[in-house]
C-alpha cells in the first residue's frame, strides 16, 4: 500500500474504504467488537472480506485495539485519525443564508486557558489545597475556586457531566480540578492536592494556542456523551470547512447528519438539545458564540479555528522578545492577550487579580507583595521583574512604593528543620563529601546540616558505617545554636531553562492521570493490543480442506455440495455457482431444514444489488469456494 493511503482513507482499496466508512458511520470513535461489526451486513462484501479488510486497517493504524483481562478485544478508530476519516467521508455543506440576522445568546468568555491559569495561581499562593478526611477539598477552597471569573456552573450543567464528589463540588470546580489532574498539573497526596512543579513550568512555557489544543482535545475525548451520534456531532462541528466568525445553522447540520446516516431521525430532538448544552459549554470555554436567528434557528459562530485545535502541531506562537506589561501610576498592571503565560504567572504571584477581559488587569498592593515575599520573591525582585517587563517603564511612585514595602515586609522568616550537628569542621567535611548523603542533606555551616526528615534512619545507618554514629537522643536549641547559612531562594517557575514538553510527546494522552470526570469510555483501562493475527486465522482448518474445493469449478455429489455450503457459511465467504448456466456469486446467510436449503444473497454478473434467494439441493451445477485476497 503506498504511503499516501496512510494519511488519506479515500486512497485505500475499495473493500478497506467501505469497511472503514461503515465503522466510522456506525461507531464514530467509540469501541466495538467483532460481533458488532459482523452483525451489520456490508453487502456486497462477505463476512470474510470484511474481516480481511479489517485486518489491513489494523495493520495500517486506522483501527486500534485493546484486550480485556479474559482476552476479548475491543476496537476503535484512534482519536488522532478521526479528523482524517471524517475529511475523507463527509464534508458538511453548511451554506450560510445571506439574510441571516442573529441575536446573541451566549458570548464566548475570556477562555478556559485563563480559568485554569487563575486556578493554578490560587493553588500556588496557598501552596496546595488541603484535603479533608474524606479526600475532598476544604469548603473555603471550594468556594474560592467557584468564585473565579470565566466558566460558570450554568455553562456546564446542561452538558450533563458526571464526576466524582458531585454532591460537594460545583460543576465549575469539578471541571477545573479534573483538567489540572488529567494534565498532570495537580497530584493527589495523602492530605492535599499539590502542584507538580516540573509540569507547571512546562505548562507555563506553552503558548495560548498550545494550551487551547490540549484543553480542547481533553474535553473532546473525555467530556460529552459517549454515544456515536453525539460524538459525530461534536466532531463535525469542528470540521475544517467551518470558518471563524461566521454563523452556522445547527439544524442544517443535524439534517445533513440524518441524510448521511449518522443520526437516526427519532434521535434528532435529543441530539439538538444535547448540542445546545455542548455549545454553551464551548462558549463558556471561550471558543464559540451561540445565537438565535430571525427565523428561530439555533446558530453557532467559532471564535477560534476549531479544526486546528484538534490537530497536534506542537508549534509555538511567537512571544514578545522584550517587555509586555503596562504598569500604571494607579498601581494597576495591564496584561495584553499575547503576553507569555510564564510572565503572567510571575506577575500573578506578586499582584492581585482584578479581571480578565480583552486585557487582564492586576494591581500591586502591599499585601500582594507581602504574599510574594512569603512565597520566596522579595520586593526588590518584584521591582526588578516589572521593570524588565514594563513596555513603557515603571512610574516613579510605583518604584518608591515597592522600595518602601520592601523595607516593611518579609525581612525575616521561620523554617522548620531537622538539623545534624558535628563536633568538628573536619567531620563536617567528611559528611558533606559522602556520596550517599548528597541528596538528603544540605550544609548550613561548618558544623551543621539540614537533613530530610523522612530519611533520618538511612542517614543514621550511613553515618554509623562511616564511623560517625549519631547520638540516640536528639539535641535541642542550645546544641544547634551557632552560625547558620541561609537557604538559597528558589523561584516557582525557573527561567532560561530549555525543557522538552511532555504534552507534545508521543507518550502523552488525556487518560494518563487520574481525574474526576467519568468519561464513559473504558478502553484506556485495558492493555493495548498490537498483536494483529494473520489472515489465515480467518479460515481455521484450511489445511484439511481439499484444494479442489477452492481451485476448480466442479459439480459435486449432493452431500459434498452441502459440505461446501456449510464451510462457506462457517468461514463467511462467497461461493461461485452456476445456476442454469449463469455464473453467480452467492453469500450464504443461513441453512434451513426440512427440506434442506440455503438462504443468501446472489449477485449476477454486472449487478451491484443482491437477489435474496433460497437454493435447494440440486438447484445449482458447478461450484467452488472463493477465498478473499
Amino acid at each position: 500500500m503506498n504511503d499516501i493511503s496512510i494519511q488519506d482513507p479515500s486512497r485505500l482499496p475499495s473493500p478497506d474504504r467501505k469497511v472503514l466508512h461503515h465503522i466510522w458511520l456506525a461507531f464514530a470513535g467509540q469501541v466495538f467488537n467483532e460481533e458488532k461489526l459482523l452483525a451489520r451486513h456490508l453487502l456486497p462484501l462477505s463476512g470474510a472480506e470484511v474481516m480481511t479488510a479489517f485486518l489491513r486497517l489494523r495493520q495500517e493504524g486506522w483501527i486500534s485495539a485493546v484486550k480485556k483481562v479474559w482476552g476479548e478485544r475491543l476496537y476503535f478508530i484512534p482519536s488522532e485519525r478521526m479528523h482524517l476519516v471524517q475529511r475523507a467521508f463527509y464534508t458538511p455543506s453548511m451554506e450560510l443564508k445571506e439574510d441571516l440576522t442573529v441575536s446573541l445568546m451566549f458570548e464566548a468568555k475570556p477562555g478556559l486557558a485563563l480559568d485554569v491559569f487563575n486556578a493554578l495561581v490560587y493553588i500556588s499562593k496557598n501552596e496546595g489545597l488541603p484535603l479533608t478526611s474524606k479526600g475532598i477539598l476544604q469548603k473555603k477552597h471550594i468556594q474560592k475556586l467557584d468564585q473565579l471569573e470565566g466558566l460558570t456552573n450554568a455553562d456546564i450543567t446542561a452538558m450533563g457531566l458526571e464526576y466524582a464528589h458531585s454532591d460537594v463540588y460545583p460543576p465549575r470546580v469539578a471541571v477545573l480540578l479534573d483538567l489540572m489532574l488529567s494534565l498532570g498539573l495537580l497530584i493527589k497526596e495523602s492530605q492535599a492536592l499539590v502542584i507538580k512543579a516540573d509540569a507547571l513550568q512546562e505548562w507555563m512555557e506553552l503558548s495560548l494556542d498550545e494550551m487551547n489544543h490540549l484543553l480542547f482535545r481533553s474535553i473532546m475525548e473525555r467530556y460529552g456523551r459517549c454515544d456515536p451520534e453525539s460524538q459525530h456531532f461534536r466532531q463535525l462541528l469542528c470540521h475544517e470547512v467551518l470558518n471563524e466568525d461566521i454563523w452556522y445553522d445547527v439544524n442544517q447540520l443535524l439534517d445533513e447528519m440524518i441524510t448521511e446516516g449518522m443520526v437516526r431521525p427519532e434521535h434528532r430532538d435529543k441530539l439538538y438539545e444535547d448540542g445546545q448544552g455542548w455549545t454553551r459549554f464551548l462558549a463558556g470555554c471561550g471558543w464559540i458564540d451561540t445565537g438565535m436567528s430571525s427565523d428561530d434557528t439555533y446558530t453557532v459562530r467559532w471564535k477560534v479555528n476549531a479544526s486546528h485545535m484538534l490537530l497536534d502541531t506542537g508549534v509555538k506562537q511567537d512571544t514578545p522578545a522584550s517587555g509586555c506589561l503596562y504598569v500604571q501610576p494607579d498601581y494597576e498592571v495591564l496584561v495584553p492577550p499575547g503576553a507569555p503565560f510564564n510572565v503572567r504567572f510571575r506577575l500573578a504571584l506578586c499582584a492581585e487579580h482584578i479581571t480578565d477581559d480583552h486585557m487582564s488587569v492586576y494591581r500591586l498592593t502591599k499585601a500582594s507583595v507581602a504574599l510574594a515575599s512569603d512565597l520566596g520573591t522579595t520586593a526588590e525582585q518584584v521591582l526588578e521583574f516589572i521593570t524588565q517587563q514594563a513596555l513603557t517603564g515603571v512610574p516613579d511612585n510605583i518604584t518608591a512604593a515597592l522600595m518602601q514595602w520592601g523595607r516593611e515586609v518579609g525581612r525575616t522568616s521561620f523554617a522548620d528543620l531537622t538539623v545534624l550537628r558535628c563536633e568538628t569542621a573536619e567531620e563536617g567535611d567528611l559528611i558533606a563529601a559522602h556520596p550517599k548523603l548528597t541528596e538528603w542533606i544540605y550544609r548550613l555551616g561548618p558544623l551543621f546540616f539540614a537533613v530530610q526528615p523522612d530519611h533520618v534512619s538511612e542517614i543514621r545507618k550511613i553515618l554509623s558505617a562511616a564511623g560517625l554514629p549519631p547520638k540516640r537522643q536528639s539535641g535541642g536549641f542550645e546544641q544547634v545554636a551557632g552560625e547558620v547559612q541561609s537557604f538559597e531562594e528558589r523561584e516557582l517557575v525557573a527561567e532560561g531553562e530549555e525543557t522538552h514538553s511532555r504534552y507534545f510527546s508521543a507518550e502523552f494522552n488525556h487518560f494518563l492521570f487520574s481525574s474526576l470526570v467519568y468519561s464513559g469510555r473504558n478502553e484506556q483501562y485495558y492493555e493495548p493490543d498490537a498483536d494483529i493475527p494473520d489472515k489465515s486465522t480467518l479460515f481455521p482448518g484450511m489445511e484439511n480442506i481439499p484444494v479442489m474445493w477452492m481451485r476448480d469449478l466442479r459439480t459435486y455429489h449432493g452431500t459434498t455440495a452441502k459440505q461446501l455450503i456449510k464451510q462457506a457459511l462457517d468461514w463467511k465467504i462467497r461461493v461461485e455457482l452456476y445456476i442454469n448456466k449463469v455464473r453467480m456469486e452467492f453469500i450464504p446467510q443461513r441453512i434451513l431444514r426440512n427440506p434442506w436449503r440455503v438462504y443468501g444473497a446472489a449477485y449476477s454478473p454486472g449487478k451491484t444489488e443482491p437477489e435474496w434467494i433460497e437454493l435447494g439441493e440440486g438447484d445449482w451445477q458447478e461450484m467452488r469456494l472463493l477465498i478473499p485476497d
